[in-house]
Order: C-alpha cells, then structure tokens, then sequence
C-alpha cells in the first residue's frame, strides 16, 4: 500500500493506493485523483515536489525521488461557474484553465519585457551613438559611459531567452479545435511576444552593423 500526502493551500489530502509502490503509480493517475478532489481542471494543475515541478504524466511518481510519507504542493484554482461562463466558449472548465495559463504566462514575460526592453533600447543606442561619434564630437564632463559590447549581449541574450521560453510554453499548449477562446487568446499571446522578439532581435542586428562599420573605418585608417 502506497500513500500519497497533497497540500493545497491550507487544504490537505491523502490519497491511498492499494498493492501498489511507487513505480506503479503513473503521475497522470495522482493529477487525475488531484482533479477529481479538488475540481480544479488538468490543465491548471501543477503539482510539486521539492521544489521541482512534476512534469510527464505517463511518467512513474518513483522518478521524482518522492520518499515515504513525502508531502507534494498542488498547485491550481477552482473556477466559480461564472468564470468558466465567461470567458470560455461553451462552458468547459479545461479551457478555462488553458486560457489563465496562456494569461499569466504572457503577463510574466510582459513584466520583465518592461523592465529590461527600455534599459536595452537605451543601451543600445548609447552605443551606437558613442560608436558613431569622433572624440572631438563627444561631450564633456561628467557622462554616463556607453555600455560594453559584453553588457548589450547579456540584455540581449536575456531577453531574447526568456521570449522564446514563453512562445514555447504557448506552443506547447494543446487545444481543442472548439476552444475557440483558447486559440484566440493563444494566438494574441503569440502575436505579441514574437513583436517584442523581432524589435529585440533587429536592435542586436543595429549594433552588429555598427560593429561592422567600425571595423570598417579602422582598415581604412590603417591602410592609410
């Protein structure tokens, strides 16, 4: 007999299977005992266990390093039947939750996009600027010195990472051809961090060029 501890919020819960250890207990099998207690839909229900998220449902629960009487965070929110009313197209509590992952996906990566895009729209035009300037053209004083090259590649490497981490997570959510609502939202989530991913990637294309154009006055000045 294999017993399972699942906290949620302030909620506990222990599940019990029969003749069964643990690599005979399939993850999909525990979220779908998790769903049926607690109602929150599949596809928002994340379950955790030291510190790491359990991923693969067909996955045995022994690949997790789960240890006796381990307790695992469940992780997910109950619609009201008005939410689901709402915002879905037929009523279907699973889309429901496809729609609030595909929201707080894109609200994470809309948060730190605005945090970090305007620090490198700045840094790359201050080194562009500075590149493009002769020491005579420069201000004087006290100014703020243009960013490294290494420093505009981290901003750039950051971002471009962590938008093509969220068009993952959007590519990886399945839905059904009648969520209408699901898909729509899907596709403005995609629309939107992929137009935040080409200005981010045209600005890194900005300062190879002017690298290049750089290099290229160099040549000429030493073959002078």
């Amino acid at each position: 007999m294999t017993q399972i501890n699942i906290k949620w919020g302030r909620e506990k819960k222990s599940f019990t299977f029969n003749d069964r250890s643990l690599p005979d207990i399939r993850l999909g099998e525990l979220r779908k005992s998790c769903h049926d207690w607690s109602k929150v839909p599949l596809g928002g229900l994340t379950l955790i266990y030291g510190g790491a998220t359990m991923k693969d449902d067909n996955a045995p629960l022994s690949c997790f390093g789960i240890k006796p009487n381990g307790q695992i965070t469940m992780m997910g929110t109950r619609p009201t039947k008005a939410d689901i009313s709402t915002l879905t197209t037929h009523g279907d509590p699973e889309e429901y939750a496809l729609i609030v992952k595909i929201q707080q996906s894109l609200q994470s990566t809309l948060d730190l996009v605005a945090e970090h895009f305007p620090r490198y729209e700045s840094a790359v035009q201050s080194y562009i600027s500075s590149a493009s300037s002769s020491p005579q053209q420069q201000p004087h004083g006290r100014q703020e010195p243009p960013p490294t090259r290494k420093q505009l590649q981290d901003a750039h490497m950051l971002l471009s990472e962590t938008l093509m981490k969220s068009l993952l997570v959007f590519d990886g959510v399945v839905c059904k051809q009648d969520f209408e609502v699901a898909r729509a939202t899907r596709r403005e989530a995609v629309k939107e961090t992929q137009k935040f991913l080409d200005s981010v990637d045209d600005m890194n294309a900005r300062v190879k060029e002017c690298d290049r154009q750089l290099k290229l006055q160099q040549q000429q000045q030493q073959q002078r």
